[in-house]
């Protein structure tokens, strides 16, 4: 393609006014071609010109955006502070918590926190209850009842047994599981001494029986014929070596004496909650007793109960 090939695709209306001004009858001539190209190139230039002006702001603004990060955090700090916070949603287990005092104990507090989730888990499922047909209320209070009376025992219940527990003292079968237990030790210890004696005397022998073969292969090389005696063995040798191996017999019974362990520790365990079990019986009964005898007008009861209603007046009937 050559320049004016390029010049006329670009002015066509250029060419079209050059051939209509050559005719006679045509209007009066217009502006000139050349006028009209440096107008459009002067409009394309400053264009130019406005668009390169505008990329050269936006260029600036983004590396000014870069180049300072503390515009950018003053722009976030003016839009958090003006920007207003959406409200806490409603949060209805606070309520659970407004109740309880702060001077109870963690113990406490956490029971008085259950029993409130409860009532607040029971109060929900009623009001469901309410919307759901043929469903009846009284059926579901009774269990209500049932199942708060439960949780009070248990939650009564739960820290006299602690105190229980650790007010128990130790049985008096104790000290008898103990000696057992002292003399079961005693043998253990007294079979792993005899075993470590025994194993001195044969690493002895065998220290002996190494050191004459050693002499008989010498005598061998060098050709002296050395005493029998000397090369004879010892009478103990086929009795050490046919000794029991006691370690391996003490492995063996370990599982054995680790349930025994465990046996008389449960044993203990049970005489222990069998005790309590007869104090709390006995406490019973003695609070029953004194309960009754109040109820039947007797005063200061002592521990004699037979001789004291033997000795007490006959109701007289009344006429």
């Amino acid at each position: 393609l050559s320049i004016n090939d390029i010049q006329s695709k670009v002015n066509p209306v250029g060419q079209k006014k050059r051939c209509s001004s050559t005719s006679p009858d045509s209007a009066p001539p217009q502006k000139s071609p050349r006028t009209d190209s440096l107008s459009s190139s002067t409009q394309r230039t400053n264009t130019e010109k406005q668009s390169e002006t505008d990329m050269q702001k936006m260029l600036m603004e983004d590396t000014g955006k870069l180049m300072s990060p503390t515009a950018e955090t003053k722009s976030w700090r003016r839009t958090t502070i003006t920007r207003r916070s959406l409200p806490a949603p409603p949060n209805p287990y606070q309520a659970l918590c407004s109740g309880i005092s702060t001077s109870l104990s963690n113990q406490e507090r956490l029971e008085k926190l259950l029993e409130a989730s409860v009532k607040l888990a029971l109060e929900r499922t009623q009001n469901m209850l309410l919307s759901v047909p043929q469903a009846s209320i009284e059926t579901f209070k009774k269990q209500v009842e049932h199942i708060q009376a439960k949780g009070s025992s248990l939650a009564t219940s739960i820290p006299n047994d602690s105190h229980k527990l650790q007010s128990i003292q130790p049985s008096s079968s104790e000290p008898t599981m103990q000696k057992a237990m002292k003399n079961v030790q005693k043998a253990i210890e007294r079979l792993s001494s005899e075993s470590e004696s025994w194993d001195v005397l044969l690493t002895k022998h065998q220290r002996k029986a190494e050191e004459l073969e050693r002499k008989l292969q010498r005598g061998q090389e060098t050709g002296i014929q050395l005493n029998s005696k000397s090369m004879s063995q010892s009478s103990q040798y086929p009795l050490i070596q046919s000794k029991p191996d006691y370690h391996s017999i003490l492995s063996r019974q370990r599982p054995t004496i680790h349930t025994m362990a465990t046996i008389i520790d449960t044993q203990c365990k049970i005489v222990r909650q069998l005790l309590s079990i007869k104090e709390q019986s006995q406490l019973f009964v003695k609070e029953t007793s004194g309960r009754l005898a109040e109820e039947a007008g007797f005063q200061d009861l002592s521990s004699d109960l037979l001789r004291n209603l033997m000795s007490a007046p006959l109701p007289t009937a009344s006429t």
